[in-house]
């Protein structure tokens, strides 16, 4: 990473004209298209679209950086009334900050020199020079601007060459990775841009009518800037509204013109900010919103203000190929907005973590998005048998696994009762051994009206007893992993010995190994073998 990321800025000359090009060349890759599908060819189309984008960019500029001067020069005509604002606010410097500052700048005056500065006459440049210092601050922005511009044309005009030499450089052993994973970034990076578009619009055109409102002059303008100045992350937006706020300070003899200007701005800003960003940038970009602040701040500090720019962007490509290349899996799972833990592991973890609140909120919001059967075959099922599984490696202790069974039983209790089921009367359920078999054994009840649950804390000969005065005429063997198989083996062999015409099925609640375990339960006397809710209901059924 660190070699990656000084290649970045060593190398920012080449590759920040580059990002700009491929960023426009996802905008503008539509619009070639459909120009290219009424049969203008690949370069008049490309063309096209080119100068049109640009125009409208130098277009806009142009028009802003004519508001700025004409604004810069008639603030001479507002020096009384800026003047009488900064006045207001130094409060005829009678405050105790005043009269500190006004005794340090004394001290300043009595410190300095009193003799006066020697005149020191400047050489009067040659026409050459004095061209050359006129053009240089010039040539740095329009070589950027120009190199931007034939980037974008040679990524618009090569568009599958370029994804087929990328595709070589990957490897071709993994075509069909690259190819979606290119396909995906395309995808993400154009809906990000698109949504902020409208994210934009949203604070732009109300923004707008509001200065027009207040009486700033060319409110339009400055409805369209702020639209186009939020494209830069958390800067943009404070130059959009730092023209018009200076204006209103400018130009009007109060404060309520300016006040109206920030108080819309902060509204706008407020209501976008807190409702609506973060959740829809981070799903139509597919990045958490963690990752986008982090995004901003690095490729800031490595790029400046054109990598704040593109930061969202970038990012995206680079979780996109930590989906897609195992080595970089884990910049999906830092920077990628998908929960990183499966729904079990997230019951799981809350758990062993003893949080009771969080764990019992998951269950209850998957049950009523998804109904119980699929609460119990997608979560607490495979819950218990993560439960299980450290419980007898040792690395769970006693108090946890506690904790975590009577929470497990606590949302049972709390899961509505449902009336829709039929009834499944003369089964019988029986926990293969322990407790985890017997609250999987009671998931399955809830949804069995009539079925006989057992006690996983009676004895062998006690519930042999029951099962014929009950007159069971199935019996579902309830197995929890690990040693899921061993243990409902060994009971199936007990009841078949003790009722040769009893039919037996076993739940086995995992799939793992099923092609050897199942033929081996089959051997024990076990009729049917199921290891998911729906399979195990319609047997029993």
């Amino acid at each position: 990473m660190l070699i990656a990321a000084a290649i970045l800025y060593l190398a920012r000359e080449v590759l920040i004209p580059l990002a700009l090009a491929i960023l426009l060349s996802f905008l503008l890759a539509p619009a070639v298209r459909r120009l290219e599908h009424w049969r203008l060819g690949r370069i008049p189309s490309t063309l096209i679209a080119v100068t049109i984008c640009f125009a409208l960019i130098a277009g806009i500029s142009y028009v802003a950086a004519r508001q700025a001067l004409s604004l810069a020069a008639k603030l001479p005509e507002y020096r009384e009334n800026i003047g009488a604002k900064f006045r207001a606010v130094r409060g005829q410097q009678e405050s105790t900050i005043g009269k500190a500052a006004d005794a340090i700048k004394q001290l300043e005056n009595e410190a300095s020199t009193e003799s006066a500065p020697i005149a020191v006459a400047e050489t009067p440049p040659s026409p050459s020079a004095a061209l050359i210092e006129w053009v240089s601050p010039f040539v740095k922005p329009v070589g950027t601007a120009g190199a931007v511009i034939i980037f974008t044309i040679l990524l618009l005009l090569n568009r599958e060459s370029m994804r087929e030499r990328l595709i070589g450089l990957i490897g071709t052993r993994r075509i069909n990775l690259t190819t979606q994973a290119l396909g995906e970034a395309s995808y993400r990076v154009s809906n990000y841009l698109y949504m902020q578009l409208v994210v934009n619009a949203c604070f732009g055109i109300p923004f707008g009518i509001a200065l027009w409102l207040i009486g700033i002059p060319n409110a339009m303008l400055w409805g369209l800037l702020g639209t186009l100045l939020r494209f830069v992350p958390y800067a943009g937006v404070w130059v959009a509204v730092s023209m018009p706020a200076v204006l209103a300070f400018a130009i009007f003899d109060g404060w309520t013109q300016v006040a109206w200007t920030i108080g819309v701005f902060l509204t706008l800003e407020l209501i976008l900010v807190n409702a609506v960003e973060p959740w829809l940038y981070g799903r139509s970009s597919g990045l958490s919103p963690i990752a986008i602040i982090l995004a901003a701040l690095f490729w800031t500090w490595l790029w400046g203000p054109v990598g704040l720019l593109l930061a969202v962007p970038l990012t995206v490509c680079v979780a996109v190929m930590g989906r897609y290349v195992p080595e970089l899996g884990y910049l999906n799972v830092l920077l990628g907005v998908e929960p990183v833990l499966s729904p079990e592991a997230r019951f799981y973890q809350r758990l062993v973590a003893r949080d009771q609140d969080d764990a019992v909120t998951i269950a209850e919001e998957f049950a009523a998005e998804h109904g119980d059967a699929e609460v119990f075959d997608t979560l607490l099922i495979p819950a218990l048998a993560l439960i299980e599984t450290d419980r007898h490696k040792g690395t769970l202790e006693p108090e946890s696994g506690r904790f975590a069974f009577d929470v497990t039983r606590q949302i049972l209790e709390l899961l509505p009762e449902r009336d829709e089921q039929p009834a499944a009367p003369h089964v019988c359920i029986l926990p293969a051994r322990d407790e985890a078999d017997e609250l999987a054994g009671a998931m399955l009840a809830r949804l069995l009206p009539g079925a006989q649950l057992f006690s996983a804390k009676s004895l062998a000969t006690e519930k042999l007893e029951r099962l014929s005065a009950d007159a069971c005429r199935t019996v579902c063997i309830s197995a929890v992993p690990p040693h899921a198989a061993s243990h409902a083996g060994f009971l199936a062999r007990r009841l078949k010995k003790q009722f040769p015409k009893l039919r037996i099925v076993v739940a086995l609640w995992t799939s793992e190994g099923l092609d050897k375990l199942k033929p081996r339960l089959l051997d024990a006397g076990v009729d049917d073998v199921a290891t998911r809710i729906p399979d195990v209901l319609a047997l029993l059924r």
